[in-house]
């Protein structure tokens, strides 16, 4: 498992965002990276905001999660995009793991490397204490193996913002799924649309943007890595990641045994593949 310093404020996508994010780190604005473009569906004319927002399918959504989507995209603080990651991943422990972000975030506790603490309240909603003054509620939204949105509020009252800093994230996470060699690969990059509440002190905020924003995109890449370095041990270790899922005592049964079934499934793929390339 990684030991990189930033696994210690990281956790699992899309929550990693969501926690940073609430902390009023950025100042209103746009921002994209400077890395290759991708090949779009849509005209390349339209921004990347244009383009994050067009991928919601507004009508596939409740009336509530239309409206408090709007209200935060159409009037967002800031809009950020992080690079596509990419690793190698059984498809269906990838899902589970995005949708059920307390199994990783439960595993980081084990290993000492995170303060965060999850508690899912309902079937699509967490409540999440951050350990460094962050509280926040996140919940999907809307999800299929190739997106998935999140929505999230909160508040954060610490030692870099003094006063009590609120927050709304709407977090869009594309994900492209392949095969590459008989082996399951996932591409993906998170969009970002944050609307802080007007008391967030803004020349603190501006003078965190630059550094914020580069911790945003190492931990989507290290968290990334993270992924694959548990499909790396369901291949070849998956009895050893099945005793792991018996010691995660804050995910909900059926979640933590749907998860050993995605890991049998997918080491019994690994296995197959294996012996035919012999």
């Amino acid at each position: 498992m990684p030991k990189h310093p930033l696994l210690r404020r990281l956790t699992i996508i899309p929550v990693g965002a969501i926690c940073m994010l609430l902390c009023g780190f950025v100042f209103a604005g746009e921002t994209t990276p400077n890395t290759p473009q991708v090949k779009e569906s849509l005209p390349h004319k339209i921004s990347a905001r244009e383009q994050a927002k067009a991928s919601i399918p507004w009508e596939k959504l409740t009336t509530e999660a239309r409206q408090r989507l709007d209200d935060i995209v159409t009037d967002s603080s800031v809009f950020h995009r992080s690079p596509f990651e990419k690793t190698s991943c059984d498809h269906n422990v990838y899902l589970h793991l995005i949708r059920h972000p307390e199994v990783v975030v439960n595993i980081w506790e084990l290993m000492g490397i995170s303060r965060l603490r999850m508690d899912r309240e309902q079937k699509y909603l967490i409540n999440i204490n951050d350990g460094y003054g962050t509280q926040s509620q996140l919940e999907l939204v809307y999800g299929n193996k190739n997106l998935h949105i999140f929505y999230a509020e909160g508040a954060y009252k610490g030692s870099i913002i003094p006063m009590t800093s609120k927050g709304k994230v709407v977090l869009i996470l594309e994900t492209v799924q392949t095969m590459e060699e008989d082996k399951p690969v996932i591409s993906h990059r998170l969009n970002m649309f944050i609307q802080f509440d007007k008391s967030t002190n803004q020349v603190i905020v501006k003078a965190l943007q630059g550094l914020f924003l580069k911790m945003v995109d190492m931990n989507f890449s290290e968290t990334t890595k993270f992924i694959g370095q548990i499909d790396k041990i369901i291949q070849n270790n998956a009895a050893g990641m099945k005793r792991l899922s018996g010691r995660l005592t804050r995910v909900r049964t059926p979640i933590r045994e749907q998860f050993n079934r995605l890991i049998e499934r997918a080491n019994t793929h690994y296995q197959r593949v294996a012996s035919n390339s012999k």
